[in-house]
Parts: structure tokens; sequence; C-alpha cells
């Protein structure tokens, strides 16, 4: 007994309680985000048409379709790779084809980031301004929408951070060998305080392992959403290896080796059932996105710019108003400081590259939100004053509540919305505007304490799952098939045949859990650019049919069959109201049927 009581006397209790007290402010920070992350979940229907085609493709592949080609509706997928929907396979074969077990490996990429930007922040900059990093990218608008959407940003974002951040520890340790300053924290007076400002760390030797690390990461991000998972990580460390004169540390023989045998296999095995697969890859998903309009993803130049101060709201305005604690790190040579230099490399590079290409979609600069949160801990690390650019994110956070309170009224006049999300509006801008206004007032008061000044910015993401409650139920009527899938069970029967005519509600096969049949033109309803460019190939074939098949299929229908049409379809909807009822309408769909029901209640009888 002696033996195990004799080493605890030697612990030094008064330090650990001392260390328990510096961190307690941790406890309700993550408190808050994590209820931010948790509540309503799975709370509201899958919205189209993301989250319908992409959990649509894990149901399948769960369902039997196989983990090597994604299929959607039963026909090839293949604008995006494979791995995160396998990884929804995986979620949904052992939970069952649910909402909550579509939108699982979303949040749990999501946590996963956020424990690399606590593993990364604590290796440059201390524990800390970790702990800082951490909960600051939590609580931002775009890691909440992300953690519960069913699409690829959420896992892409967790290899390019792996592969940003160990490109960078390899890249130091090279520079080191070579006897170049590596992030050495400044000897200036006017710098944070050396006490919270941890030295990179220690090289044993070389930099291989983290340059292997990085391109593994990338092989993994490529068969998440493809070559962008390339190209992210090197336009951000190739120029910061070229100012630290480190370029041994972007590539080996072994890393591009262990890169190419990752993503070959799959690349095999998909050629091998679709010979024009690399094509398709490379040619129109990858240099017609980002070089033309052809895929109509364009937008204005100044998109991005738009977008990105409110992503990481308040966090961007932090950042903003602490500029001049950013820019005046130094290393010993009177350079600024590597760490810095990196992050702002992070931030501006993919900025640059994203407004300049032609395919435009917010969630291209969702792996963004951790540099900023990095440089917000930078900024204040080591401050025993006024947090740096804390009182100037508490006039913006109040100013931008003020409006969405005064303005609540006018606010759906500014966006396009259906009546219904309109009327739910008001109340969620009232909700997040008392938030907000709330949040600056705290974050002004306390700007000198960190752990209040985070838990106070943390109060507007943590209030929009609660405000956005009654908006979330109407963005789900207007925005997903949940509603039709039960019509039609309910009246047509689970095994009813359903007709898509011209119109395909992409969450509808989900909640169906079988396959549709679409009646189109160029099948451009399943938002594949591949099915589009080879329709020919692929009509009559699985659930792909000509547009003037539905109308066969009304006259010689013998099994209970419904039929969708667009709302607006005017002609599809004259021909099927001389036989059918509508049974279920809403501003984009209209529902008909169910035909051949009759004969088959009869013969029951």
């Amino acid at each position: 007994m002696m033996r195990f009581i004799e080493p605890l006397s030697r612990i030094d209790w008064h330090s650990l309680r001392a260390a328990g007290r510096k961190y307690l402010w941790v406890i309700p920070c993550v408190a808050l985000c994590g209820f931010a992350l948790a509540f309503n979940f799975s709370g509201y229907p899958l919205l189209d048409p993301d989250e319908g085609r992409n959990a649509e493709v894990a149901r399948e592949m769960a369902a039997g379709s196989g983990y090597v080609l994604p299929r959607l509706n039963s026909l090839p997928y293949l604008d995006k790779p494979i791995l995160f929907f396998a990884a929804g396979a995986v979620s949904i074969k052992l939970l069952g084809p649910t909402v909550f077990a579509a939108r699982l490996p979303s949040l749990l990429f999501t946590l996963a980031t956020l424990a690399l930007v606590g593993w990364f922040g604590a290796r440059l900059l201390g524990p800390t301004a970790a702990w800082t990093a951490i909960i600051a990218t939590t609580a931002m608008p775009f890691t909440l929408a992300y953690s519960r959407t069913v699409i690829f940003d959420s896992a892409l974002t967790f290899f390019v951070l792996l592969a940003v951040g160990a490109f960078y520890l390899a890249t130091e340790a090279v520079g080191r060998m070579a006897n170049v300053p590596a992030g050495s924290h400044s000897t200036d007076k006017s710098a944070p305080d050396q006490t919270e400002v941890r030295a990179a760390p220690p090289v044993r030797r070389g930099s291989e392992g983290w340059t292997t690390l990085a391109w593994a990461a990338m092989a993994l991000g490529v068969l998440t959403k493809g070559p962008i998972a390339l190209a992210l990580p090197l336009m951000i460390a190739v120029p910061f290896a070229a100012w630290r004169r480190a370029w041994r540390a972007i590539a080996d023989p072994v890393s591009i080796l262990l890169f190419a045998a990752l993503i070959a296999p799959w690349l095999f095995a998909v050629s091998r059932q679709i010979p024009d697969f690399m094509h398709y890859a490379l040619v129109t998903e990858t240099a017609r996105r980002l070089t033309s309009s052809e895929l109509q993803r364009t937008g204005p130049i100044w998109y991005f710019l738009a977008i990105l101060p409110a992503a990481a709201l308040p966090w961007s305005l932090v950042a903003l108003g602490a500029w001049r604690a950013i820019i005046r790190w130094r290393d010993s040579d009177g350079k600024m400081d590597g760490r810095v230099v990196y992050l702002l490399l992070w931030v501006v590079i993919p900025m640059v590259f994203f407004t300049l290409s032609q395919s435009k979609r917010p969630q291209y600069i969702l792996p963004l939100m951790a540099p900023i949160a990095l440089l917000v801990a930078a900024a204040w690390n080591g401050s025993l004053g006024r947090l740096p650019g804390a009182r100037f994110a508490a006039v913006g956070t109040t100013l931008l509540g003020t409006f969405m309170l005064t303005g609540s009224g006018i606010i759906p006049s500014l966006l396009p919305a259906s009546d219904g999300v309109a009327r739910a509006i008001p109340d969620t801008a009232i909700i997040l505007g008392l938030a907000c206004i709330l949040s600056g007032l705290l974050g002004w008061l306390a700007a000198h304490r960190r752990g209040v000044v985070l838990l106070a910015f943390s109060i507007p993401v943590a209030a929009v799952p609660i405000g956005s409650l009654d908006l979330m139920e109407a963005i789900g009527e207007d925005r997903s098939a949940a509603a039709m899938a039960e019509v039609v069970e309910s009246v047509a029967g689970p095994e009813a045949r359903v007709i898509g005519v011209k119109a395909f509600p992409l969450s509808l096969p989900f909640y169906l859990q079988r396959t549709v049949l679409l009646a189109t033109v160029d099948g451009s309803e399943l938002t594949s650019n591949y099915i589009v460019r080879h329709f020919d190939q692929y009509a009559g074939k699985a659930t792909l049919r000509q547009l003037d098949w539905w109308r066969t299929a009304l006259i010689e229908c013998h099994e209970p069959t419904v039929f969708v049409i667009a709302t607006g379809d005017r002609e599809a909807r004259e021909i099927l109201s001389v036989s059918l009822d509508v049974m279920l309408e809403t501003h984009k769909y209209a529902v008909f049927g169910p035909c051949g029901i009759t004969s088959l209640a009869l013969a029951a009888h």
C-alpha cells in the first residue's frame, strides 16, 4: 500500500490547484460552445440540395452499392470522391438512415479539427493560447453551421489543418537545423510577455516525419474533396518555406510515394468502372470549375471579402482591432515572427486564390477560421491589461445586435426567402440581436479578463440554435422532402413507385429509403455535372428516363405510383390533373397520385 501512497506525497498539490484555477475559465466556455454544437443538432430535416444529395449517396453506399463508386439514385456520382460518403455510410450502417447519422461525420470532423487547433496552438503559442484558439474557432458562425451540415468541408478542413500544421513544423525544423531563426520569441519589451510565449519545440532529427504526415493528410483530403486539398496547403507552405530557405521541408520521395499509394487504389478502382473518370475529375470538376463560369458557381470579386468577416464573427473583429499587437511580434533578428507570418499567409493566400477563382461558395473559406482564431490567440498572448481588439469587437458586436434588434422587421425584405421563412426571420433576429448586445456589453466591461471575454463572445453563436428553432423548421419545410415522403408513404404505401417529372427533390430518396425514377431532358435535376455530360449514356438505365416516358407510365399504371412535378410545370399539371388528385403541394413541388392503387385495393377485397 505504501508503494502507491508514497508517490502521491511527492506531488505538488499546490501547483496543481494553481494550474486548475488558472484554466478555470475554460469550463464555462467549453460548456457553452458544446451546447451550441449539440443543441437541435438533428431537430430539423435534411436541407436540399446539398444535404439531401450527400446523405442519399451515403445511404445507398450503406445499403449495398459499394464503397468504391459513389452512387446517387443508383447512378454514378463522380462529382466528389469517396471518403466523406464512406464516413456517412458507416454512420448510417451503425445508427440507421436518420438525420442524426447523416450529420454525425460532420460533427466528428469538426471536433477533430478543434482538437488539432488545440494541438497546433499549444506547439505554436502555448497552452493558454491553445484554449483561446479552440474556443474562438468553436464560437464562429461557420464552425457551427458546417458542423451540422452534410457536406464535405468539415472533413476537408480537418485534413487541410493537419497538413498545414505539419508543413509548418517541418519547415521550422529544417530552418533551425540550418541556423535560421525559427519562431523565437521577441526580445522587444513591447512584445507579448515572455512567460506566455512558448518557443518552438526542439528538433530531434530532421523534418521527414512532419513532411510525410502533411502529404498523408493531403492524400486523405484529396479523397474527400479532390485536388483542392493538395493545392490549399501547398500554396500556404511553399512561400513560407521559401522565406525560411527550407525547401527540403516541402517534399521528399517517401512522402510523395505515400501520397500516391493512398489515392492510387481508389483512382484505379473507379477508372476501371468509369474509364473517363480522371479526365472528368481533373478537367471538368477542377480546371473548368476554377477558370470558367461553365458550372454556374461564379460570384462578384468582393464575394469572399464580404463573407469572411461574417463567417468568423466576432473574432474577425477582434483580429482586425488587434492588428498592431499581431504585427509587432518580432524574432531575435527583428524580423516578423515566423508564426505570425505563417498564420497571415494561411488567411491571405487562400483568400486571393478563391477570389480569383470562378467557382465561389461560402464553405470554401471554412479552413480559414482556425488561423483567424490563432491570430487572436497570438495577439492576446502575454497580455496583462486590456486584451487587444476586445473592445473594438465589443463595439462591432453591439452595433450588429442593435441593427438586428431594430431592423428585425425589414431584414426579411433584404433576403430572398419564401413566405414561411420570412415570417420566422424577425423573431430569430430579435433573439440574436439581444445576444449580440449582451455579448458586446460584457466584452467591453471585462476587456481585461480573458475568460470573461471568451465567454461573452461565445454567446451569439450559442444563441443561434435556440433563436433559430422556428426559422430552421421553416427552412426545413421549404428545402426538404421529409413531409413529401411521409405523405407518399401514408397515402400510396411504403412500396409505391415515385416518378419525378423534370423534378427531383434530392432528399426524397433518403426519406423513402429507396430510389426514385426520373423523367428528364438532361438529368440536371440530379445536380451531377457528370450525369448531365453523359445523359445519353445513362438514359433508360437504372432510374433515369427520357422525358416523354412518364406519359406512358401514367397510361399504363399497374402499380401504386405517384408523380412529382415542379409547381410551375403547367403542361405536366394539366395532364396529371385529369386523372389524379393533388396529394401535396408546396411552392416548389406538387405531388399527384396515386394511380394503380384502385385495382390493387379491389383485388385485396
